[in-house]
């Protein structure tokens, strides 16, 4: 099970650093907009929609994702950036409390909203972060910080668990496997706050690295990785309560030792756009 993940998490990785260094932008729109899709029908599942909604939902979401960009970017950006930041507080004060208290909402147009916000969001953000193939380096940075996150939770948990983190959403999760996702993202944090800047003074072959452009101490650095990694686990452990509200185990099955799509993207459906936010707050990107 492990090789499996592993190796459908590498060709993934391969799948995506290509498309993030090489795609043009239109090429960068249509897999964000192939992604959205695929999300979106295993979306509709765990909503319970009918078969013509499922394929309303799955057509109507990446056109306004490229219909939206087009639009809302030359006239009203304003509007992309309100989507974007209504869904950050719809993660940090809506999703605490819907997994804390437990709801079970089984609203079909409720479920289509939430459905909407997050996937926009994380497609616009998608867009928004790597307009140009310049920019690769950013948006792979950024999602390094979910991937580590993912990838020592994992392991740590292997490894070191015993206390459960939330049993009744997703029992696999320790409290340990968190911790250790903290301490390994700000060890990703310090490297490219640092360790790029480091490099790209010391040696000739690193001068055009540079680490994040934003001035951060420690405490501010583990700061920003505990909120990197509470928003991470957020994405998974909701993900995990919508699953099992609709009574599966896995959003999909195309990704053998992942599930489905939503299974490997949730923790960036919450994580993407907080990050925008946070970093055009601290660093003005």
């Amino acid at each position: 099970m492990v090789k499996t993940r592993v190796i459908t998490a590498l060709m993934m990785l391969s799948v995506v650093a290509g498309l993030v260094f090489f795609a043009n932008f239109y090429v960068w729109l249509a897999a964000a907009s192939v992604m959205l899709a695929w999300a979106a029908v295993e979306w509709a599942n765990l909503a319970k929609f009918s078969k013509l909604a499922k394929a309303a939902y799955a057509f109507l979401l990446p056109a306004s994702l490229g219909g939206g960009y087009a639009l809302f970017l030359h006239n009203t950006p304003e509007l992309m950036g309100f989507w974007v930041l209504a869904a950050v507080g719809f993660w940090l004060l809506i999703v605490p409390l819907w997994l804390y208290y437990g709801w079970r909402v089984t609203s079909k147009p409720v479920l289509a909203v939430v459905g909407a916000l997050i996937l926009l969001a994380t497609g616009w953000s998608l867009l928004l972060v790597r307009p140009t193939a310049e920019q690769a380096w950013v948006l792979l940075g950024l999602l390094m910080v979910i991937w580590v996150a993912d990838s020592v939770a994992f392991f740590a948990g292997r490894a070191f668990g015993k206390h459960k983190l939330a049993p009744s959403i997703s029992p696999g999760k320790t409290i340990e496997g968190a911790v250790g996702a903290w301490l390994g993202v700000a060890v990703y944090l310090g490297f490219v706050t640092f360790g790029l800047t480091w490099l790209s003074q010391s040696f000739a072959f690193f001068e055009n690295w540079h680490g994040l452009p934003i001035a951060l101490s420690i405490p501010k650095l583990l700061l920003l990785a505990f909120i990197l990694t509470y928003v991470s686990i957020l994405g998974d452990l909701f993900e995990s309560w919508l699953k099992r509200c609709a009574g599966v185990k896995d959003s999909g099955h195309a990704l053998p030792g992942h599930g489905g799509i939503l299974d490997r993207i949730d923790a960036i459906l919450s994580t993407l756009p907080v990050q925008l936010v946070l970093f055009r707050l601290m660093a003005g990107f």
